[in-house]
């Protein structure tokens, strides 16, 4: 069987196996992704089409490197290097693209033949001929298995096989292997700007796919056009997949974490990850995870992501990007501009502890801020000319904030973080529901009282997939067209479209029942208190409901966690499949209450 445990005792197998039986086990979901040195599927199309063409006309390919845990049962195998090439060869097989016009023959193999009478695949057409397909399911793809049992040993192998080619950019070298306090923050920040957030470091190479960036070609993932950064005129493409963005994100968190601000230079990002050796390579880098530390994870991410909020409201407000706003064009390229308005910003909001009070005068203040922001041409960036250019930039900006009379995280906007909870919930579905509002939509603004004890079911079905597990049920996000074309009709309200979902906000059911905000916020928090649900996760979603604001829509957010037993609602237990409630029957209330036992 392929890849089965082997009984030699050596570190290092070297095998071929046909592209047939590796697409069973691509199939069976033994190939894990790390993401903590892993990175992004990055491949255009054409590059996925060149290498699918290499294997149709016999060419010899790179060796897949794959690691395997001595110790553990599961029979995974973690890809070192090859990961690209594998979502290629798996792309092309399952109909998501074609090579020299034509698409892969599902009748070829039987598990595409399977999933094709099964209705899980498509055929498109025009198919390539039957020979040339056999040709690529026999292909034999030269695996190399390393087995290792010390944990850390894979990060090494990913760096030192990397380091001495340019496969991977600078920074992805440096991140490579990186497991300071320091590059967990640019990671974990990094991935909530970009969208490709996962619950886990760890994921199926059969999920990768749902939340990498692609380009308009490829009908999954993050369109690259999309992302932040390249629709705002910060970064090109191809800095993009260089991950240029996470050396940005990186070298902001440096200015802010140190009282003495650091020059930007590459060889300091090299120490900060711990990429160099020496006396004040190493000392740099315990510097900065003693202050990331000092700091917490949380709150530098949360502090950074209400920063990026309030910088992406202005934005969206002005209706331009920020490279239009400051070159009147978006053509040019703004890095380190980006910097100086996200360094003011976080000067104004985070240190001085102040908030926006006139939107349009702070668009007027940006708008031609090239002419007022200095930065210094080449690659060395001075710790004195960017502290004076933010302080300058942060002086300029500060007639149209004000002093903040309170923060309340609850009432924050939540741009980011709720797009990453959209696009999570295609990875683990089950953790994630959605609902259009409360209120019923026959025009009788009646609470529907069956759709509100379906969510708490719902919460109580997500916090019983597993221990330690966290979901939300959002309402206010429409998935149904007909919802939408019915919310329309009854109150007027247009949606915000947001990658294939909905947001229609509740507003208007505020309005219809004669309520405000405040007053709709605690009568739900009253009924949910008044639910058959089990007491400590009723008091959990109480606790933590929130009300909050995407662009011009407000929100609530249910969340949702396991206690330390399984759930009820009204004695009935429930659990998620998919985006299906089931009913836990009296016969598997045993395997249900093992979920919670430790170890398991």
């Amino acid at each position: 069987m392929l890849l089965s445990k082997r009984k030699s005792q050596q570190d290092l197998t070297v095998k071929g196996e046909s592209i047939e039986r590796i697409y069973d086990n691509y199939q069976g979901k033994r190939f894990i992704v790390n993401r903590r040195y892993q990175r992004k599927l990055v491949w255009s199309l054409d590059e996925k089409r060149q290498f699918v063409d290499s294997i149709i006309n016999g060419y010899p390919i790179p060796i897949v490197l794959l690691a395997e845990h001595k110790t553990t049962t599961q029979n995974d195998f973690e890809i070192i290097d090859g990961m690209q090439r594998l979502n290629a060869i798996m792309g092309f097989l399952e109909n998501e693209y074609s090579v020299n016009n034509c698409f892969f023959d599902l009748n070829t193999m039987a598990l595409t033949k399977e999933k094709l009478d099964s209705g899980n695949l498509k055929q498109k057409e025009p198919m390539l001929d039957r020979q040339s397909c056999i040709k690529i399911a026999s292909y034999t793809v030269p695996l190399s298995i390393y087995e290792y049992s010390a944990n850390g040993v894979v990060d090494e192998v990913f760096r030192r096989i990397n380091a001495g080619g340019k496969k991977l950019s600078r920074q992805e070298l440096r991140m490579a292997g990186s497991t300071g306090h320091f590059a967990k923050a640019v990671r974990i920040i990094s991935s909530s700007i970009r969208g490709d957030v996962s619950s886990d470091d760890v994921l199926l190479l059969n999920e990768m796919k749902k939340i990498s960036i692609t380009n308009r070609e490829l009908e999954y993932g993050i369109n690259i056009e999309n992302l932040f950064w390249v629709y705002q005129g910060i970064l090109t493409k191809e800095q993009i997949r260089e991950s240029r963005d996470e050396e940005i994100i990186a070298d902001i968190l440096a200015y802010i974490l140190f009282d003495e601000k650091p020059p930007s230079r590459s060889e300091y990002l090299d120490d900060y990850f711990g990429f160099r050796d020496g006396e004040a390579s190493r000392k740099r880098l315990t510097d900065i995870d003693l202050a990331v530390q000092k700091h917490t994870i949380e709150i530098i991410t949360a502090d950074f992501i209400r920063v990026m909020d309030d910088l992406k409201s202005i934005l969206n407000k002005s209706g331009q990007t920020l490279g239009e706003l400051l070159f009147g064009s978006q053509t040019m390229r703004a890095p380190r501009y980006f910097q100086i308005v996200f360094l003011a910003f976080h000067k104004l909001i985070i240190i001085e502890n102040k908030e926006i009070y006139d939107a349009d005068e702070l668009i007027k203040l940006i708008q031609g801020g090239k002419q007022n922001i200095f930065i210094p041409e080449g690659g060395s960036w001075s710790a004195k000319e960017r502290e004076k250019a933010v302080n300058a930039t942060a002086g300029m900006f500060s007639p149209a904030f004000k002093p903040t009379k309170s923060y309340d995280p609850a009432q924050t906007r939540w741009i980011t973080q709720f797009e990453n909870i959209l696009r999570q919930s295609y990875i683990e579905q089950a953790a994630y529901d959605f609902k259009q509002g409360f209120l019923r939509l026959d025009g009788l603004n009646q609470f529907d009282q069956n759709s509100f004890e379906k969510i708490l079911k719902t919460i109580v079905g997500i916090s019983n997939l597993r221990k330690g597990i966290k979901g939300y049920v959002i309402v206010g996000v429409a998935e149904k067209e007909s919802d939408v074309k019915q919310i329309k009709n009854l109150y007027g309200v247009s949606p915000i479209c947001f990658d294939n979902f909905f947001i229609t906000g509740i507003e208007h059911e505020c309005k219809a029942i004669g309520k405000n905000m405040d007053q709709y916020l605690q009568m739900i928090i009253d009924a949910i208190k008044h639910s058959p649900m089990s007491e400590s996760l009723r008091n959990y979603v109480v606790r933590n409901l929130k009300l909050i604001r995407y662009h011009d829509k407000s929100l609530f957010i249910l969340e949702c966690q396991s206690q330390p037993y399984p759930s009820n609602y009204d004695g009935v237990f429930y659990e998620r499949h998919g985006n299906s409630l089931e009913k836990v029957e009296a016969k598997r209330y045993e395997e249900l209450f093992r979920r919670f036992e430790d170890g398991y």
